[in-house]
């Protein structure tokens, strides 16, 4: 039979039992005056019972512990390997994303670097075409020296002191290179502009000064420094090819400049970057060995929970009959306290009656002796009358009606025979 069933059947009948001795309790005509052994012979063997019940139930609460145990011990080492093949999963599913993190860290930084190398690259050829626009200005300059000589702003700075041409050609210098730097962080064809305009700020100072000087020089304000009035066309020649050479390198530099380069990005990289949810074939076995074990670890595990379930029902049952016989033993201990309580009454009264008969045959005695003593005055030796109206002394002077000789007053003298008051009345000597 069943570990359940049997226990569920042997709690039935307690339950029947017990429900039965209820029954008899409340249908008996006494039942709500229940004597004290009555209720202790009802308790006893209500306890009796439960006694019995909880005797009966506690080996089978170890039969059901032994088979728990057993099935646990089944259940155990397919649970180990299915939580060993979760863990797996769990370990490629993190492999995979470490994985996917590295790819995708790969591509951001080469998307980076090519994003550097395409902004230096920019740069390069802004520059080279910026200083080459530069240069070839100041190659048309020295080209149209003459002209740039007589021009109105060489001969405005002519006009000036010389420190203060010097102070006016520097500031627009800077005023020149800090407008090109700004313009050049625009980027793109501005950046070229930029770089120009910061490239004459830094040159064109130094062609209005020497303009200047020769303009001075022709005027006969000066004296040539290199001992001549007028530089050799030879030499302009020279300084304009240097410059056009100089107009050449930029925009060659410029034109020729290398394409941007970056780290490599291989398909498979950005694929694994691009996978949200990557998968390989060993996470597919991985996932696969997991579900067999968990299949097989199924039945097992649920075979544990119906022992579980056995046992908790048998503790459950146990538990009442204990419970039961709990209350029935308190029940017995109340009971038996009321007989205790009834007997010690009993003993008293016992004690009270003997009493009460001791204190009747006391009175009775007392009442038999009064009796006797009621025919002769209690307060005299010998025995007067209790009835007279007086007594006198014989041979004394009294007018009676009664007398008496001598006698001892044992109580209150009311016939005032005992005149010395020495305890004895008619005392004539």
């Amino acid at each position: 039979m069943d570990l359940t069933a049997l226990g569920r059947y042997r709690g039935t009948a307690a339950g029947v039992l017990s429900l039965a001795a209820c029954l008899l309790l409340v249908l008996s005509p006494s039942a709500s005056a229940q004597s004290p052994e009555a209720g202790l012979a009802a308790a006893e063997a209500r306890a009796a019972a439960a006694e019995t019940d909880a005797t009966e139930l506690e080996p089978v609460a170890r039969l059901a512990e032994a088979k728990l145990k057993a099935a646990r011990g089944q259940a155990a080492p397919v649970r180990l390997e299915a939580e060993r093949a979760a863990d797996r999963v769990a370990a490629t599913e993190a492999s995979l994303r470490r994985t996917h993190l590295r790819a995708v860290a790969s591509v951001r930084k080469a998307e980076e670097e090519r994003s550097d190398a395409a902004k230096d690259h920019d740069e390069e050829v802004a520059s080279g075409v910026g200083f080459g626009i530069a240069a070839l200005v100041l190659a048309l300059i020295t080209l149209a020296w003459g002209w740039f000589r007589a021009s109105t702003t060489v001969a405005y700075l002519a006009r000036l002191q010389l420190g203060q041409a010097i102070g006016l050609c520097v500031g627009g210098g800077f005023v020149a290179v800090f407008v090109g730097a700004a313009i050049g962080s625009a980027g793109g064809l501005a950046e070229a502009v930029g770089v120009a305009i910061l490239s004459l700020g830094l040159m064109l100072p130094v062609a209005l000064l020497l303009g200047r000087h020769s303009a001075e020089v022709q005027r006969g304000g000066s004296k040539p420094v290199l001992g001549r009035e007028r530089i050799p066309e030879r030499a302009i020649q020279t300084i304009a090819a240097l410059f056009a050479l100089l107009f050449f390198i930029g925009l060659g530099s410029a034109l020729f400049a290398g394409e941007a380069e970056s780290g490599e990005i291989t398909s498979k990289t950005r694929e694994l970057a691009e996978d949200e949810k990557p998968s390989s074939q060993a996470l597919v076995n991985a996932e696969d060995a997991a579900a067999e074990l968990e299949g097989e670890a199924a039945p097992l595990l649920a075979a544990v929970r119906r022992r579980q379930a056995d046992l908790d029902a048998i503790e459950r049952q146990l538990g009442k009959a204990e419970s039961r016989l709990s209350d029935a033993e308190r029940d017995a201990r109340g009971f038996a306290r009321q007989l205790l309580v009834i007997e010690k009454r009993e003993i008293r009264e016992r004690e009270e009656e003997e009493r009460a008969a001791a204190k009747l045959a006391a009175r009775e005695e007392r009442e038999a002796q009064e009796e006797a003593a009621e025919e002769c005055n209690p307060n005299y030796s010998g025995c007067l009358d209790p009835y007279a109206s007086d007594y006198d002394c014989e041979g004394g002077s009294g007018n009676g009606p009664l007398y008496t000789g001598t006698v001892e007053v044992i109580g209150y003298d009311e016939y005032e025979l005992d005149d010395d008051a020495d305890g004895i009345g008619c005392d004539l000597g």
